[in-house]
C-alpha cells in the first residue's frame, strides 16, 4: 500500500464521524484490523456495481460512536494502521504458502492413484495376477471413493480442516506402505480400497481451504494452481516413479510414496491453516450464509439449483474425459494412429503438459473480466460452457480424415478444454453455496460427478468391442464430444450464479 493509502486508512480509523462519507469497498478490503473488519463489512459495500450501501452514514456514525479507536491520538492511530498493513502483507504471503502446499497435496494425490498403472507389468508378474484380477484391483479404488466423499463432506464444515487434510494424507501413506514389501492379493485389494476412501474428498476439501483465504473475485488463479497439481503429477511423478521402479524395485515406489505422504503431513501441520475469507459480495447473502437456516438448508434444495445442476453435468462429462484419457488415449496413439510405444508416451505427456498453460490462461482471462465488472455468469459460466462446446467440436473432428499428428493436436485441445470444468465448476459451486455448507456441497458434488470414472472407460471398451480398430476409438471420442456439446449448450441456459444466490437467500425454511 502506498503512503497515501496508509494515510487514508489512518484517517478512517481515527475519524469515525466521517466514515459514512468515505466508505468504499477498496478501503474496506484494505482494512485489516480484526475488531473492525467483520462489523464494517456488514454495512458498507461498493456502489460501483449499482448497489447502495446497506446502512446510511448516520447509522454508521451511531454504531461506531463509542469505538475506542476513535479517541486515540493520531500517532497511536498511525501506529495501528502500520501494524494493520504489516498484518495484511503477512496474510498475503501466508495464503500463497497454503496454495503451494495444496498444489503438492494434489500432486501426491495423483501419484498415489497412478502408481498402480506405472508398475502394472512387474507387479502382475511377481504376484502372478491375471488380467481379470488386476482389473479388480484397479476398480477397487472406486469402491469407497464417492461414498467417502459424501460422508466426509457432510461433516467437513464442522471440523478443523487443518487436521482433516492431515488425516487424509496419512491415510494415503498407510495405504501405500504395506505394498513396500511382498504381500498378498487380499492386502493389495484392501490397500486400494483404503486409498480410494482417503482420496474421495481430497480435491473439494483442498479447494474449500483455498476459498477461506480468497474472496470470490480472487479465486480463479489459486483454484487453477491447485487443480494443476494433478496435471503436474503426470509430468513429474510418472517418469520419476518409473525410474525408481526400474532402478530398484516396484516395491520401492510404494515406499517412496508412503514416505512422501508422511512428509507432506508434517509440512501441513507446520504451515496449514484456514483463512477468514468467509464473506460473499452480497451483504444479504453473507447474512443468510451465517444464519441457522443456511446451516440447516437441505442438500436436496441446493443440489436441485440450476447452477449446481449445470456444473455437475459439465464436470460429469469432464471426469469421463479424464478417465478415458488415462485408460484409452495411450492405446489409441499406438494402435489407432500407429505411433511407437516411446512416441506414444511422449505425445501423451506433451498433451497433458499443454493443459497447464491453457488452464492458467483461462483462469486469468476470467479474473480480468471479473475485475472489469463482468458478471460471474459470463466470466465463469459462459466461458466454461464455451470451452465445453469447443472441446466437443474438437473430439467430433476426429471422425474426419486428418494426419496422425493433427489428430493428436485435436485430442490435446479437446481434453485440455474439457478438464477446465474442474477449475471453474468448484468456483461456481462455492460462489452460490452458503458458507456454512460450502465444504460439504463441494465434496458431495465432486463425489457425484466422479462416478463417471466408473462408466466412461467401460463404455469406451464396449464401443471398441463393437467397432474395433482406429475407427472404434474415434467413434468413442465423438460420442464424448457430442456429450460435451450437449452439456456446454445446457450450461449457457442453466449456469447463473447471481440468480442462484438470490434464490438461496430467499429459500423458505
Amino acid at each position: 500500500m502506498n503512503p497515501l493509502g496508509r494515510a487514508r486508512e489512518a484517517a478512517f480509523l481515527c475519524q469515525g464521524d466521517k466514515m459514512g462519507k468515505a466508505a468504499r469497498i477498496d478501503l474496506m478490503h484494505s482494512l485489516q484490523a480484526p475488531d473492525n473488519e467483520n462489523a464494517l463489512e456488514q454495512f458498507s459495500y461498493t456502489t460501483s456495481n449499482g448497489r447502495k450501501p446497506s446502512a446510511s452514514a448516520p447509522e454508521l456514525e451511531t454504531r461506531f460512536a463509542h469505538h475506542p479507536q476513535q479517541h486515540e491520538a493520531p500517532g497511536a492511530c498511525r501506529h495501528r494502521a502500520g501494524s494493520s498493513h504489516r498484518a495484511h502483507e503477512t496474510a498475503q504471503g501466508r495464503r500463497w504458502v497454503i496454495v503451494a502446499s495444496l498444489f503438492l497435496f494434489m500432486l501426491i494425490n495423483f501419484a498415489d492413484k497412478a502408481v498402480l498403472g506405472l508398475v502394472a507389468i512387474p507387479l502382475m508378474h511377481d504376484m502372478q495376477l491375471t488380467h481379470g484380477q488386476f482389473g479388480l484391483v484397479g476398480s477397487a479404488f472406486f469402491v469407497l471413493f464417492s461414498i467417502s466423499g459424501i460422508a466426509v463432506g457432510l461433516f467437513a464444515d464442522r471440523v478443523n480442516m487443518k487436521w482433516l487434510l492431515a488425516a487424509l494424507a496419512l491415510i494415503w501413506a498407510v495405504a501405500q506402505l504395506p505394498l513396500a514389501w511382498p504381500t498378498s492379493f487380499a492386502v493389495l485389494m484392501l490397500c486400494r480400497v483404503l486409498l480410494g476412501a482417503g482420496e474421495g474428498p481430497a480435491s473439494p476439501l483442498a479447494l474449500h481451504v483455498v476459498y477461506t483465504w480468497f474472496d470470490d473475485h480472487e479465486r480463479n488463479l489459486p483454484t487453477a494452481i491447485v487443480q494443476q497439481g494433478a496435471t503436474a503429477g503426470v509430468i513429474i511423478t510418472g517418469p520419476l516413479l518409473t525410474y525408481i521402479s526400474q532402478r530398484w524395485h516396484w516395491h520401492a515406489t510404494f515406499l517412496t510414496l508412503g514416505a512422501v505422504g508422511i512428509g507432506w503431513t508434517v509440512l501441513w501441520l507446520c504451515v496449514g491453516k484456514t483463512g477468514n475469507r468467509q464473506h460473499n459480495p452480497s451483504p444479504a447473502f453473507a447474512a443468510a450464509s451465517a444464519s441457522p437456516h443456511a446451516a440447516s438448508m437441505r442438500f436436496r434444495r441446493m443440489l436441485s439449483d440450476r447452477t449446481v445442476i449445470g456444473v455437475m453435468l459439465q464436470c460429469f462429462v469432464g471426469y469421463a474425459v479424464i478417465a478415458i484419457g488415462f485408460t484409452w488415449v495411450p492405446a489409441y496413439f499406438r494402435l489407432g494412429l500407429g505411433f511407437a510405444a516411446t512416441q506414444a508416451g511422449w505425445l501423451f505427456a506433451l498433451q497433458v503438459a499443454a493443459q497447464i498453460p491453457l488452464g492458467i490462461a483461462l483462469a486469468m482471462a476470467s479474473h480480468r473480466m471479473l475485475k472489469r465488472g463482468v458478471s460471474s455468469k459470463v466470466a465463469r459460466g459462459k466461458l466454461i460452457s464455451a470451452a465445453c462446446v469447443m472441446s466437443g467440436f474438437a473430439y467430433c473432428s476426429l471422425l474426419f480424415g486428418a494426419p496422425p499428428f493433427v489428430k493428436v493436436a485435436l485430442m490435446g485441445l479437446a481434453s485440455a478444454l474439457a478438464i477446465q470444468t474442474f477449475t471453474f465448476g468448484p468456483m461456481l459451486v462455492a460462489e452460490v453455496a452458503p458458507t456454512a455448507r460450502r465444504g460439504a456441497l463441494l465434496a458431495i458434488t465432486n463425489s457425484i460427478v466422479t462416478i463417471a470414472g466408473l462408466i466412461g472407460p467401460v463404455a469406451m471398451g464396449k464401443l471398441l468391442g463393437a467397432a474395433g480398430d482406429a475407427r472404434g476409438y474415434e467413434i468413442g471420442f465423438a460420442v464424448t464430444g457430442t456429450l460435451l456439446l450437449i452439456v456446454g449448450t445446457a450450461g449457457f441456459a442453466l449456469i447463473d450464479p447471481q440468480r442462484s444466490k438470490r434464490q438461496m437467500e430467499g429459500t423458505p425454511g
